[in-house]
């Protein structure tokens, strides 16, 4: 424990900009109670007073530490009086009772570790698919930058640098769920696995954009039988109409397949979704494909796709997403973890009203 008796020379912060709000008095406009809920239960051992910080105090300086950019030792000696009065740390008579560095640290890596910020990172996904209104998803892919000399990072030529990937699912300016890959792994390979963990969030998707490195079938399938969305893929290329993928040819297998209820007279997304449960995916992505190619409006529509890369970049500039200086070992815990504050960060603004939700500039 660190009993805050001093002010510290971070106080001085809030002299140089008056009209801006300390990250940690910001915190107490956000709802925090299904992510408590989850840490409360699965971070900690049942029966008893097991927790001698409130998990969610520890939560909320993990929120600190991810913002400001500082290590665990920093975090905790960056906090002013008034920092710790928003964080409602405890008040002794020998000052702010706050916990030690390395507690803090055993919280992230051992009470929540990886696996618990994935969970998070979940439980706010669907909170936002709940709650943001928002219809059109995005699924891009962003590099993870290396220093030049991990041994363990591959060097990806395109990007010029050693790296891994992050694979993001948005839900308009939302960043709803995230898995991490090597640097030179293709990013379809996990198109797919975003769509899967989207679904469990039971978004109301209208559309779902991506760029050509999605462009595959079984995508473009996949997107419109769990999401229920019409996927908007720039097309390679080398991509042409597929006569498979056309409607006398879904009726044609349609009709083949009468025995298990196939029948060309229901409506069209019926059929489409009867042929994909029957191991017709391919072509369903075929059909799906067609349509954007031979649609005269597909590219003043992929057009609402955004600027991905910004929101990339903004995701950088507010918390650490990268792997440099990290272990190997420890690389899905952290960048899990400054994902999820990130998440927590937009989260408050969209419960709040405030738009756009990635104004962050006020805050420090």
């Amino acid at each position: 424990m660190v009993a805050f008796v001093e002010e510290s020379k971070f106080r001085s912060l809030q002299d140089l900009f008056p009209n801006r709000m300390p990250i940690s008095q910001y915190l107490n406009y956000i709802d925090w109670f299904s992510l408590l809920q989850y840490i409360e239960e699965h971070g900690y051992c049942r029966g008893g007073n097991h927790f001698r910080y409130d998990p969610l105090l520890m939560l909320k300086l993990i929120v600190v530490k991810c913002f400001r950019q500082l290590s665990y030792r920093d975090t905790v000696a960056s906090l002013s009086q008034e920092d710790c009065y928003n964080l409602g740390v405890p008040l002794g008579e020998d000052g702010y009772h706050l916990p030690a560095h390395s507690t803090l640290h055993h919280f992230v890596k051992y009470r929540l570790k990886a696996e618990g910020f994935e969970m998070l990172m979940h439980i706010i996904g669907r909170t936002i698919c709940r709650d943001s209104g928002e219809t059109s998803g995005i699924i891009d892919s962003t590099p993870l930058e290396a220093s030049r000399y991990n041994k363990d990072a591959v060097y990806n030529p395109h990007y010029q640098c050693k790296m891994d990937k992050a694979h993001i699912f948005h839900l308009g300016e939302f960043p709803i769920t995230c898995c991490i890959s090597g640097g030179t792994e293709a990013d379809a390979l996990y198109a797919l696995s975003l769509v899967d963990d989207v679904n469990a969030m039971n978004p109301k998707l209208t559309a779902v954009f991506a760029d050509g490195g999605y462009d595959s079938f079984q995508i473009h399938a996949g997107i419109s039988y769990h999401l229920k969305a019409r996927p908007y893929i720039d097309p390679r290329d080398s991509a042409v109409v597929n006569e498979e993928g056309t409607e006398p040819r879904i009726d044609h297998w349609v009709n083949r397949m009468w025995k298990v209820g196939g029948s060309i007279h229901d409506p069209l997304s019926m059929k489409l979704r009867f042929l994909y449960e029957h191991g017709r995916s391919e072509q369903v992505g075929m059909y799906l494909r067609n349509q954007n190619l031979l649609d005269p409006s597909f590219r003043e529509t992929y057009a609402r796709r955004g600027d991905c890369e910004r929101t990339h970049n903004h995701i950088k500039s507010i918390v650490k997403f990268d792997i440099r200086g990290l272990r190997t070992d420890s690389k899905r815990l952290y960048l899990l973890m400054n994902f999820v504050v990130y998440q927590i960060l937009l989260l408050g603004h969209l419960q709040n009203g405030i738009r756009p939700a990635q104004h962050l500039a006020q805050y420090f």
